[in-house]
């Protein structure tokens, strides 16, 4: 915070001048009271101590306890307050005595003889107070209970985000299973369009008239065409039987070459 040096020098030197000021012009009012109570000698000055050095000690406390959120700070408010009051009716009927306003009593020594049994019993409480330890011991239980919180939401969240990935595992897995078998299937189309490119060249080179040895084209093997009928009957008893019909799985049956699987599972259906 930005300030002119005056007002930096007030705001450093002034509260500590103005409290020992207050302090120091206390003392002899709370030195006339001692007497008054039947105090004499150096024991008058001990009842400024058990006074206004009291209720400075009271004030700071309470605000340390309130600041710090410690047991005890309502204790220390109200001693405070008392100690505040206690100094200030001492400063008024010390120099209403004195200037003949008032005289003593009974019932003022004993509110004053009263006093530094007060402090004494207060001050002890405030002593015996627990603070940092208690304070200490529930914060940590507070750290506990938070991190234990913490903790069951971070499973939670792992565990529904391993769900996700779990799910998309599968669901990629399943992805890549239909590519693979339209792979399969587009690889298999493919085999028997070659077959079916093959056999229209063969058709077509018989019909220029080339000569073939035996039924074999020249170049290749020796085909033995398997009746329609018979491959109706194999495809409808795979159909009955459950098996998968394809190119590959026909040929198996009917002992003949893949290409020629595809080529007559390719007649059979359109018929």
């Amino acid at each position: 915070m930005l300030m002119p040096w005056y007002a930096r020098v007030v705001f450093t030197a002034g509260r500590p001048f103005v409290l020992i000021a207050a302090l120091v012009m206390s003392v002899p009012g709370e030195v006339r009271m001692a007497e008054l109570a039947g105090w004499h000698g150096w024991f008058t000055w001990l009842m400024p101590v058990c006074v206004s050095a009291y209720a400075a000690c009271a004030a700071v406390i309470s605000e340390v306890r309130r600041r710090a959120d410690l047991p005890g700070r309502v204790t220390a408010t109200i001693g405070a307050g008392m100690a505040l009051g206690l100094a200030l009716a001492a400063q008024v009927v010390a120099h209403l005595i004195d200037r003949g306003y008032m005289v003593s009593s009974a019932v003022l020594v004993a509110v004053v003889s009263a006093v530094p049994p007060l402090v004494v019993a207060h001050m002890l409480h405030m002593a015996a107070t627990p603070g940092a330890e208690i304070t200490a011991a529930q914060k940590m239980r507070d750290l506990e209970a938070t991190a234990e919180y913490l903790a069951g939401e971070l499973t939670d969240a792992l565990d529904l985000a391993g769900r996700c990935l779990v799910s998309k595992s599968h669901g990629i897995v399943n992805e890549y299973e239909e590519l693979a078998e339209a792979a399969g299937e587009l690889a298999d189309g493919c085999d028997g369009l070659t077959e079916e490119i093959d056999d229209e060249l063969a058709e077509a080179e018989q019909a220029e008239g080339k000569p073939r040895l035996g039924g074999v084209r020249q170049g290749g093997r020796g085909r033995k065409a398997v009746p329609l009928t018979v491959v109706k009957e194999t495809v409808a008893a795979m159909k009955a039987e459950g098996a998968k019909v394809s190119g590959p799985t026909l040929a198996e049956r009917l002992g003949c070459s893949v290409r020629s699987g595809y080529r007559y599972l390719g007649e059979v259906r359109p018929a």
